[in-house]
């Protein structure tokens, strides 16, 4: 037996090399050379890139919801368990040793064939002590696939934390910066309502005196009655955004101001980049690369089924009738082998794990290229927004300046008596139309930038938590 193991122990390192299963090959994805929506210019995505918008506020609101939001604490714990696996499965490369120990006492019948003697007796006590350890020789590489695959779990489920924190982050400046604007628009609403308030008084004053027909006085209870429907919206919108936002960071208690606060600066655009980059920056991505990977593992490990396994076993210890011999050189025992155990006959049941196996990476495989043209995709259209938004965001500011414009001039007319009051009632309404107008499109101008920053995968972010 001692030759046998010897032996085997070298063949075991020199067929370590094979291992069972195809190795992993990044599929071929469709690509392009740049983004045609790109344009040049920008910068890389800073890890901290919601500081960009110069608000102190919004810094602290994604700083607690990075360390408190609840997504972000269900991903942290797979990840947790991912790597608690990838451990159990790397302890399997190694040998197991217990310890046992323990006391029997029997009794042998008279009519049997074990013989009695005056020594032995019919009643007999059996002490024992002593370790064992079996440890499966990986001639096939099973437990290596078994490791590689669990690997790729573990990178797979930080990649997907990565992508939660992501989220969290840029549905906390999307929320901040909904709110930010309902507050604006709440407070052009409240001005317009006034507007048209006034505006239906002396509409209704003209029809008492015969000056303005009926059609006149409903079509200023129809625009008082939007002023009023712009105005609750706007109220719902930034209550919604409010607690939107208290869930993201953990406070459901969470009240903003009631007083807008300053506006949001707009940072430049980031750099798009080069598509192939996305393959290296998107958490998604990553992690579905990394599930594959782990698919690909797991067609080697159901494959060893198909062949021998190869097992040392061994036990020291000591055995004696007398508690007080035990552990003298005499009571000493060992046991030292090699199981082997060949498949035979399965009726198929292997052949169909392996099948089901190889039918899980090719979903793995078209889960990554879905992927990776999703990416494209996202990418595509959120450079799109954002070159669109910004034209949008300077038409709209143009409209302010104007508007603003054409009040002062207003106000100051209506100062000299040369203006009548439906007039400055006019530019007024106008001003405080282009408000909302601005604030609309501030609000769309930091979503798709948020969007971009997002679809590029954004930057890891180095919390406490982790």
């Amino acid at each position: 037996m001692k030759t046998s193991v010897a032996l085997l122990l070298p063949l075991s390192f020199l067929l370590s090399a094979c291992t069972l299963g195809p190795d992993y090959v990044r599929p071929e994805t469709p690509t392009a050379a740049a983004f045609p929506e790109a344009t040049p210019g920008g910068e890389a995505v800073g890890e901290r890139w919601w500081q960009g918008f110069g608000d102190a506020q919004l810094n602290a609101f994604v700083e607690q919801a990075l360390a408190a939001n609840v997504d972000i604490r269900v991903a942290a714990g797979r990840m947790e368990e991912a790597a608690a696996g990838l451990a159990d499965v790397s302890g399997a490369q190694l040998p197991q040793i217990d310890g046992s120990a323990g006391t029997a006492k029997s009794k042998v019948s008279d009519n049997g064939y074990t013989p009695i003697s005056a020594t032995n007796g019919r009643s007999r006590t059996v002490y024992r002590a002593g370790l064992a350890t079996s440890f499966e020789l990986d001639f096939w590489g099973k437990l290596r696939r078994a490791t590689e695959a669990a690997r790729a779990q573990l990178l797979a489920t930080s990649e997907a934390r990565a992508q939660v924190e992501l989220a969290v982050a840029a549905s906390v400046v999307r929320t901040y910066a909904l709110a930010q604007s309902a507050a604006v628009q709440q407070r052009s609403a409240e001005e317009l309502v006034a507007i048209r308030t006034e505006e239906r008084r002396i509409v209704g004053f003209r029809f008492d005196v015969g000056s303005a027909n009926a059609s006149d006085r409903a079509l200023a209870e129809v625009n008082l009655s939007a002023a009023v429907a712009t105005l609750s919206d706007a109220r719902r919108v930034r209550a919604s955004a409010e607690h939107l936002l208290g869930f993201l960071v953990g406070r459901p208690d969470l009240v903003l101001p009631a007083q807008a606060s300053s506006a949001l600066l707009l940072p430049p655009p980031p750099a798009a980049g080069l598509p192939s980059d996305l393959l290296r920056r998107r958490p998604d991505v990553l992690a579905a690369e990394q599930s594959l990977i782990a698919a690909n593992a797991r067609i080697g490990f159901v494959k060893a089924a198909y062949f021998p396994t190869f097992a040392l076993t061994g036990a020291l210890g000591n055995e004696g009738r007398d508690f007080s011999q035990l552990f003298t050189a005499s009571s000493a025992t060992t046991n030292l082998g090699v199981d082997m155990r060949v498949p035979l006959f399965d009726f198929g049941r292997t052949t169909a794990r392996v099948e089901g196996t190889v039918a899980v990476q090719h979903q793995a495989v078209a889960n990554y290229e879905k992927a990776v043209l999703n990416a494209f995709r996202e990418v595509r259209d959120a450079l799109s927004d954002v070159r669109e938004t910004i034209e949008s965001a300077r038409s709209a500011e143009l409209r302010e300046a104007s508007a603003q414009e054409a009040f002062r001039v207003a106000e100051a007319r209506q100062a000299s008596g040369q203006l009548p009051l439906a007039d400055h009632l006019l530019a007024r309404r106008l001003l405080a139309e282009s408000k909302v107008a601005v604030a609309r499109v501030r609000s769309d101008r930091i979503g798709a930038q948020v969007d971009l920053i997002k679809a590029l995968g954004g930057a890891r972010v180095e919390t406490a938590a982790k």
